[in-house]
């Protein structure tokens, strides 16, 4: 099943359970997905280098990044611009003085720009296999809560890198920011709150403190400077694709330079081509057999076409030189087929929400219409 039938089938998982009982619903979807979409599960190997990751990405690495920005690493990642320190600590103050959301946007939106950066080489080299990312910068999100007779409204500033398997969110709330790598068929449970943290620990947990007079993003206990956001993107996109591959080296580790498949990152991957490029399927893509055809099915295809424009430009882009004429050209393509393939994936999202909400609704209404008649 593709990517959208995933999408559409957690959606009615989801969607059912709550209307059952609330404590097996993810449970119940996890399973369920895994019996529908098994290249989608956790598999052993992923799940046993998750669980390394988790325990190396506290205080060990929030002392690291403190480290890289203080200089004392050897391999300090290229796009971690370290600043000088008086212009880091000028930084430092004027973030100390942002109210605490909007530190957290902030910080994940200095975050994503990196993730950008770096998701664009690493593209480049893993053109063709499932390891090719795709990157959704984070955008506000309210939901009214109903726990309250006043129905506050509560923000959320969601953003996520994914693999064709899996996906990692960054999830900024008032003062805090989440990570959390999450098989991608579960990506519409995760954004539309299904899924809590409970249920799924996060990867690494940023908390706003005081520190030294200051208000300050730390992990593990570890002030996280603003001048190490570019070495924590770099070892974030690294362990998506060590879970995503389910290989990992211990070299790989707090390594220097941007994460490169099969060198830096993923050690020992034998990345399999995905899908088809002969001619005979590209005319098949063209010309899809629309009989009996689900709409996650025809968004399938869409995506598919988008997937293979964008091996077709990544291509391009690793034979050419950042300053190479018709380079930036390249790369506005790139970036805007990326905005239209996400684009693509939030309608179709929130179409899915409302159809199963709707549903879920018409089961009540006529499960309560049977009791009336019943008591007729």
């Amino acid at each position: 099943m593709g990517r959208f039938g995933d999408l559409w089938a957690s959606g009615k998982i989801i969607k059912r359970e709550q209307a059952e009982q609330a404590a097996r619903r993810v449970e119940d979807a996890v399973s369920a997905m895994e019996d529908l979409s098994p290249a989608s599960a956790l598999s052993g190997a992923s799940a046993q280098i998750l669980a390394a990751l988790q325990s190396r990405r506290g205080q060990e690495t929030g002392r690291w990044l403190k480290g890289m920005a203080l200089g004392e690493n050897t391999a300090p990642a290229p796009s971690s611009k370290v600043e000088p320190k008086s212009v880091a600590d000028k930084r430092a103050i004027d973030m100390s003085n942002l109210p605490a959301f909007q530190a957290t946007t902030a910080f994940i939106d200095a975050l994503f720009k990196e993730f950008t950066e770096l998701s664009y080489e690493f593209n480049k080299t893993a053109v063709g296999t499932e390891l090719m990312l795709s990157c959704e910068n984070a955008r506000l999100r309210e939901k009214k809560s109903d726990d309250v007779w006043y129905k506050p409204v509560v923000k959320s500033y969601l953003g996520r890198l994914t693999t064709r398997d899996f996906s990692l969110f960054v999830k900024g709330l008032d003062g805090k920011i989440l990570i959390t790598i999450l098989p991608a068929s579960l990506v519409l449970a995760y954004t539309m709150e299904e899924i809590d943290e409970k249920d799924y620990p996060p990867l690494m947990e940023l908390t706003r403190t005081s520190v030294d007079g200051l208000q300050v993003f730390t992990l593990g206990g570890e002030v996280t400077p603003w001048e190490a956001i570019g070495a924590l993107a770099k070892e974030l996109l690294g362990d998506l694709v060590r879970v995503s591959s389910g290989v990992m080296s211990e070299a790989e580790l707090f390594s220097g330079g941007a994460p490169k498949l099969g060198e830096t990152a993923a050690v020992g991957f034998e990345g399999k081509t995905v899908g088809d490029t002969s001619s005979e399927a590209v005319a098949r893509q063209h010309a899809p057999n629309l009989d009996g055809m689900d709409v996650f099915d025809a968004c399938d295809v869409v995506d598919g076409l988008i997937e293979r424009e964008l091996k077709k430009l990544y291509q391009q882009a690793s034979s050419m030189n950042a300053g190479k004429e018709g380079a930036s050209e390249l790369r506005m393509q790139i970036s805007a087929m990326e905005k239209f393939r996400t684009k693509l994936l939030d309608a179709f999202e929130e179409y899915t929400h409302t159809v199963h909400s709707g549903a879920a609704v018409g089961a009540q209404q006529d499960a309560a219409g049977s009791g009336a008649n019943l008591l007729v």
